[in-house]
This record gives C-alpha cells, structure tokens and sequence, in this order.
C-alpha cells in the first residue's frame, strides 16, 4: 500500500487531547494532552504523570460552541504507578497516568475565527492500541499538540496547534523511547502543553506517549504504551492476556 503522507498528518493533527488545569475560579492554568483509547470495553484517557499529578483539576476540552463558550468533562483524578526495587523502600514515580471517561466521550478539532466563529469541526482520534507494537529504526513517527498558551483578556485561553512528523527512533532506555527530530530543538517551551501527546507511526499506531525533551541530543522521549499495559490490565479486570 502506498504511503499517503497527507492521510497521516491529518492523522497527527487529531491525535492528541487538549488537556486544561482549572483554577477554583474555573480559568485554565496550565495545559497539557492526551491520548483516547478503547479498551477492555472502556473508554480511557492517558496521559503523563508529570502534566497530571494527584490533581483532580484537570479538564478534557470537547469543543467550542458560539454563544456558549468552550464544553469541557471532567474526569477527576487520574490513576498514576509507582515503581520499587527489591530491598528498597523508595517508591519511583513512573511518567504515566490514566483514567475511565464515559464511553461516548469525543472531543473536537476546530477552525475558529478570532471572532469565535467555528470555520469546521473534526472528531478526534480515539485509538484501540495494539500493545505489541514496537518501534523501529525503518519507520517514522510524528505527535501534535497545542502549544504556546496566552491568556486574551481574563476568559479566553489561545493555543497554536503544531503538528511534528518525520521523527526517527533511536533507541530504547527504562520504558522510554528516544525519537531524534527532523529540526534543531528549539527549547522546551515550544513543545510545552504536548506532554501526554501519542506518538504514531505511519501505519497510525500509537507506541508512546510525550514526555520531555532533550535540546543536546536534539531528541523527544515517550514512554512507551507497551510496557504499562499490565497496569491497564489489572485495574480494567483482565489479566488473561497480561
């Protein structure tokens, strides 16, 4: 099958989720992204812990509609792992967090105007992962997000939507997998609000999620879905195949 390279950037594009941290006043103080899965019969956010932490604050954003402002869910805390070695007390932090949503729950990409006015509207991706998928060095891989947050007045919070294919997988190290960009970094704060992106191959296979960059090694790192498969397992009820 030939390679439609336009098909899987627009793939990318609707790949992640736009995550907002909400104050007690419900204004929008941090961002970051997800991932929308099925599994096991359920409807599942991921994410990454550092973005989501114990917080219970954290909103998905469904889409905009004019008159009435932006439609968010809330899905409360999100489940989070820690990791212990033999002979040690020390509980390590794992870059990874999770959480049920309502089986029908979308979420949109739209065109809107700085007037407010939605241009188009797109569903999302909602994937159903194959956990056995790997990376590899002959393919190429790609995530979106919304990035660059400013806040216009004192309700309106504006994003750009970047979308970063061409990525090529380098290697392998303690459930992360490091992806060399096709560009020089250019800091953090570009790729800040991606953290929790899928990163897909061109097939639209979903092998990691973001997590954080490495300007020096002009490299982004995912943890990878695969290894934290268990965890889905034993918290949605079926350890047959874990």
């Amino acid at each position: 099958m030939t390679f439609d390279k336009d098909k899987w950037l627009h793939k990318l594009q609707l790949s992640s989720i736009p995550l907002r941290k909400l104050n007690e006043e419900l204004m929008p103080i941090g961002i970051a992204s997800g991932c929308l899965i099925d599994y096991l019969g359920k409807r599942i956010i991921l994410s990454v812990f550092h973005a989501t932490k114990r917080d219970a604050n954290w909103v998905i954003e469904i889409k905009y509609e004019e008159q009435k402002g932006t439609q968010i869910y809330r899905p409360g805390g999100f489940n989070y792992l820690g990791e212990m070695k033999l002979g040690s007390s020390e509980i390590k932090e794992i870059d990874f967090s999770y959480t049920e949503v309502a089986s029908d729950l979308c979420s949109f990409f739209q065109e809107i105007t700085p007037k407010g006015k939605i241009l188009s509207e797109t569903t999302r991706e909602i994937f159903s992962p194959k956990f056995d998928i790997l990376p590899s060095k002959e393919e190429t891989y790609g995530f979106s997000g919304q990035v660059m947050a400013e806040m216009h007045g004192n309700h309106t919070l504006a994003t750009e939507h970047r979308v970063y294919p061409d990525l090529k997988y380098e290697r392998t190290e303690n459930g992360y997998h490091q992806f060399k960009l096709p560009f020089s970094h250019p800091g953090h704060e570009h790729f800040r609000g991606c953290s929790g992106a899928p990163i897909l191959d061109t097939k639209g296979n979903v092998v990691a999620l973001v997590c954080h960059g490495e300007v020096e090694k002009n490299s982004i790192y995912g943890i990878s879905l695969a290894r934290y498969k268990l965890a889905l397992d034993i918290t949605f009820g079926d350890l047959t195949n874990a």
